[in-house]
């Protein structure tokens, strides 16, 4: 089978990092023979530095915008430079926290830095903190827009936050698609856009059609909603019990939470 593999919430814990028992399952899954195609929302620069990537055969990276297997680029997509100025524009102008994903990692405002901090990092600085989780992280929270602007790499996604008001009257751009998580603090929903069909489940369907791979034999795991075109395009997809319960409802089955071995007992359960 070909695996497609998300990485936080499903292989890997913010805090306590790789999950072991997920490890050794991906390792018995490749001596079967089984194929293990990386999936994450991350960009390619964000990837935490211990995630066993030797262990995969591919990886899909920036939540589809960006597709690599066995060395070999099939797809690299960006959006267009004009359009995220504008969206720039609008998050200034109306006050919304808001970063740009890039290949070298994420570039946010202060106040997007403070929403990940406490979002994702339970209020401590990765560069600080002896966690073994965050020691590995790879998402920089000093990383500036004004870093950004030295520097001006090709903006694979762009996260943000909207207030309700502004969520209901906000406009998505026909180049570009859209995800709402919420789950940021004060009320606000926590965004991202890429590319329009640059999601994990167009990049899927690519890497199966170009290399031969039927859809049945391929199998998603992950945890949210970044994942759940994913699950709508694999053969078979399982969230994790700690998945958004938005997220289950694309899955075929939910596992255990990750830190209880959802994710080894997911291969378990499909006989991998």
């Amino acid at each position: 089978m070909v695996l497609f593999i998300d990485i936080d919430g499903t292989i890997r814990d913010y805090t306590r990092g790789i999950i072991p028992s997920a490890v050794a399952a991906m390792k018995r899954a490749r001596e079967k023979g089984h194929i293990l195609i990386l999936c994450t929302g991350r960009s390619v620069g964000m990837i935490p530095r211990d995630v066993p990537m030797e262990l995969f055969d591919g990886a899909v990276t920036g939540g589809g915008c960006s597709v690599v297997y066995r060395g070999e680029v099939l797809r690299d997509v960006s959006i267009d430079p004009a359009v995220a100025a504008g969206y720039r524009t609008y998050f200034e102008g109306n006050a919304c926290p808001y970063g740009f994903e890039t290949k070298l990692g994420i570039f946010m405002t202060h106040e997007l830095s403070e929403i990940y901090r406490y979002a994702l990092f339970a209020g401590e600085d990765p560069a600080k903190s002896d966690k073994p989780g965050l020691r590995s992280e790879s998402i920089h929270l000093d990383m500036t827009i004004e870093d950004y602007d030295r520097i001006s790499p090709p903006v694979t996604k762009l996260s943000f936050c909207l207030d309700r008001a502004q969520n209901e009257s906000f406009d998505v751009d026909s180049s570009l698609s859209m995800i709402r998580y919420g789950g940021a603090p004060n009320g606000l929903i926590h965004c991202e856009m890429v590319a329009k069909h640059c999601d994990k489940g167009s990049a899927l369907r690519m890497l199966c059609e170009r290399e031969g791979f039927a859809i049945e034999d391929t199998a998603a795991f992950g945890d949210s909603m970044n994942d759940a075109a994913m699950f709508a395009a694999a053969g078979t997809a399982v969230c994790m019990g700690n998945g958004s319960p938005d997220a289950k409802e694309f899955a075929d089955d939910v596992s255990d939470t990750h830190l209880n071995g959802g994710f080894d007992k997911a291969l378990k359960k499909l006989g991998i």
